[in-house]
């Protein structure tokens, strides 16, 4: 059962703070929807929203999104939050973090799953994909289709909250520290995921980043 949303930031903050870490931004509730520093979440459509921009055009990649100072060199988009704001809406949805993977490129992630949707607006037309699409498999040769993305949420190792350190917030190669991992067996291996040039925007083009639970 999902807990009522006014409790869910004060256990968010709590667990933090037990850990040692900053809290979380405190919701700030205006017209129905919550804004936590850059993040909005609307209870009523079950989404969060993250704003960002187009990172990355072509090559290989270890992440769909990351933060200002995480791994720009290999990830689709920079999203510019606080990884704790981004955690946090998730659990303000009522969704409870997962299992992380074992290690980098190791199995065993699992969560609650995930649709994550990109929107942009190109020459005045506002348009919008599933973030899946803007990655091409090589060895399969075509973009991925309709996968989960996995809210297994960010691990605690050393009283570090440790989506902070590395500021990993999606990835498409496993990782243990990274709020949301790719439901998709290419997230074992870091050599055949790339950027699909084919359908990503301009480079620095801004975007929005909509999380949603997966209907099942």
């Amino acid at each position: 059962m999902n807990r009522p949303l006014s409790i869910l930031p004060l256990l968010a903050a709590a667990t933090l703070a037990a850990a040692g870490e900053p809290a979380p931004t405190a919701p700030a509730w205006k017209d129905g929807i919550a804004t936590l520093g850059s993040v909005r979440v609307d209870p009523t459509t079950r989404t969060v929203l993250a704003t960002g921009w187009v990172n990355q055009v072509s090559g290989a990649i270890e992440l769909l999104a990351c933060g200002k100072g995480g791994k720009t060199h290999e990830s689709v988009f920079v999203l510019d939050l606080n990884p704790l704001d981004l955690q946090t809406g998730l659990l303000l949805l009522g969704l409870k973090p997962g299992t992380p993977p074992e290690g980098l490129g190791q199995p065993g992630a699992a969560g609650p799953a995930l649709d994550i949707w990109v929107d942009w607006e190109l020459k005045g037309k506002r348009r919008s994909l599933p973030a899946e699409r803007f990655i091409r498999n090589v060895e399969r040769n075509r973009p991925l289709k309709q996968i989960p993305w996995l809210f297994t949420g960010s691990m605690f190792e050393d009283g570090e909250f440790k989506a902070l350190a590395e500021e990993s917030l999606v990835v498409t190669y496993w990782d243990p520290w990274a709020i949301v991992n790719i439901g998709d067996p290419a997230g074992s291996n870091d050599e055949i995921l790339v950027v699909n040039d084919k359908l990503v925007p301009p480079l620095n083009t801004p975007v929005t980043l909509r999380f949603r639970p997966r209907q099942r």
